[in-house]
């Protein structure tokens, strides 16, 4: 692929995300000021010049001005053939299209909307049908997108392909824009790569995200490995970890993060999954684990216990969350309020207001009763802070707590963590993100008039963090 287009280099595309994180501006409404306003005069039929290219980042990064040398690279990454000098590149035109699509590919936004956006881009004649080799424009702007992530595009382009096949079912060579949202939309790795949404919603549904296994590790689905190097899809909750194409045919997921049923409430069991002992010894017997030869071992998803398989009988079913147990609000502390006796459900009806969101009413509809003795962690990141600091900070939390105890700032902001956590005793509240988010979480605590204001800590992931090192938090 690096010999059909063009690569820009791993720090310009690490500067380019940067500038994308900031910009307000979607790639349709840019689109328009090109296709029917005042930059219409920049464009060539379908194409623009390096003029026009530039005028584009400008206003879609709103920025006075873009580096040359990122405009340069990014310009000559949608051209064929050898490279070429300045001058030669300055004479050349781009597809207006290409570059569309490619940039909605990177922001933010629904992955069935961007396929969605990405077909009408080159559904010129607006009839709902592509050719195949319009087709295969889109998913050339999604493999370099990939290869930018540092995805193992030989991984990602077998799938696609047989995606096609699977859309072109008639062998006609067309594909309408229904049959290419709804195959896109089962396609998990493609998901992944799109931005898909990972919501939680307990219904066996993994939490996927890419990643790149510095060891050999083995595919829970069909336990080949997945050699040295190479990425996989691994789920945020369990750890389940599988080949990009094993993803669609995966055992659900084994995670449950609250009590569905009265005998599950007050006392947690483990919950074994195999694989996925990092450790490679057995915290049992202290033998090794042969992590490196198969799929073998079984590590608990509550208090990550690594075991062999011959040591699990020797184990009782009761789980205690091991070392963060001080932390952890366990799926038995958690369960719906209908599962509640007679005098605590009043007792909530008192103390509840019947929602204006319909979005928070799982967290209304939930109840919490916390270990004794213990101080659970309520987690609030910013996945945007600190570069990809961020995100990875939000996936690591989601597997050490319960993923409940953990809030997206950028999908809800902190009023749902809050409400959810505002009758618990003896919580204690993690903020991971810059000053700005800091303030931000502190500032709706004081409004939030909480019967007990917790103590808050903070992970600094900003760029100042001056706030953090005044508390003596690091930075």
């Amino acid at each position: 692929m690096a010999k059909e287009r063009g690569l820009i280099s791993p720090e310009d595309f690490a500067q380019l995300q940067k500038y994308m994180e900031y910009t307000t501006q979607k790639v349709s409404d840019v689109l328009k000021l090109f296709e029917d306003g005042e930059m219409s005069k920049y464009i060539q039929g379908d194409a623009i010049g390096y003029q026009g290219f530039e005028q584009f980042l400008k206003i879609y990064l709103e920025v006075d001005q873009v580096p040359h040398r990122l405009c340069l690279a990014l310009f000559q990454s949608f051209h064929t053939g050898q490279c070429l000098n300045e001058t030669e590149i300055k004479a050349k035109v781009v597809c207006l299209s290409d570059v569309s699509c490619y940039f909605s590919l990177l922001e933010g936004g629904r992955p069935e909307d961007k396929l969605a956006f990405t077909f009408k881009l080159y559904d010129t004649d607006r009839n709902g049908i592509l050719d195949s080799s319009e087709v295969e424009r889109i998913i050339l702007q999604m493999m370099r997108m990939a290869e930018y992530l540092d995805w193992d595009v030989s991984e990602l382009r077998p799938i696609l392909q047989n995606m096609m096949k699977e859309i072109d079912y008639d062998g006609s060579g067309s594909v309408s824009l229904a049959e290419w949202v709804r195959a896109g939309a089962t396609t998990v790795p493609l998901l992944v790569l799109l931005g898909m949404e990972m919501t939680l919603k307990d219904d066996g549904q993994h939490m996927w995200r890419p990643k790149r296994f510095p060891l050999p590790v083995y595919c829970n689905l069909c336990e080949l490995s997945i050699g040295l190097g190479k990425q996989g899809l691994s789920c945020n909750l369990c750890k389940y970890i599988v080949h990009d194409h094993c993803a669609m045919k995966a055992q659900p997921c084994e995670v449950s993060t609250y009590a569905k049923s009265r005998k599950d409430i007050g006392v947690q069991s483990h919950v074994w999954v195999r694989g996925g002992c990092e450790s490679g010894r057995c915290d049992r017997c202290q033998k090794k684990i042969r992590t490196h030869h198969s799929l073998t071992g079984l590590h608990c998803v509550w208090c990550h216990l690594e075991i062999h398989d011959d040591c699990l009988q020797a184990l009782g079913s009761e789980c205690d969350c091991g070392l963060l147990r001080d932390h952890i609000l366990p799926p038995s502390s958690i369960y719906p309020s209908v599962l509640a006796s007679g005098q605590e459900r009043k007792q909530s009806k008192a103390n509840q207001k019947i929602p204006d969101d319909t979005s928070m009413y799982t967290f209304e509809a939930l109840r919490i009763d916390p270990v004794s003795n213990t101080h659970p962690l309520l987690v609030f990141v910013n996945p945007k802070s600190g570069g990809k600091q961020g995100q990875r900070v939000l996936w690591k939390f989601q597997y050490m707590l319960n993923p409940r105890q953990v809030f997206n700032l950028l999908k809800d902001g902190p009023e749902p963590g809050l409400k959810f956590f505002k009758d618990v005793p003896g919580c204690r509240v993690l903020v991971c993100g810059g000053d700005g988010t800091v303030g931000w979480i502190l500032e709706t605590i004081d409004k939030a008039n909480l019967p007990v204001v917790p103590p808050v800590a903070v992970l600094p992931l900003g760029t100042g963090n001056d706030l953090a090192r005044c508390l003596r938090w690091g930075g």
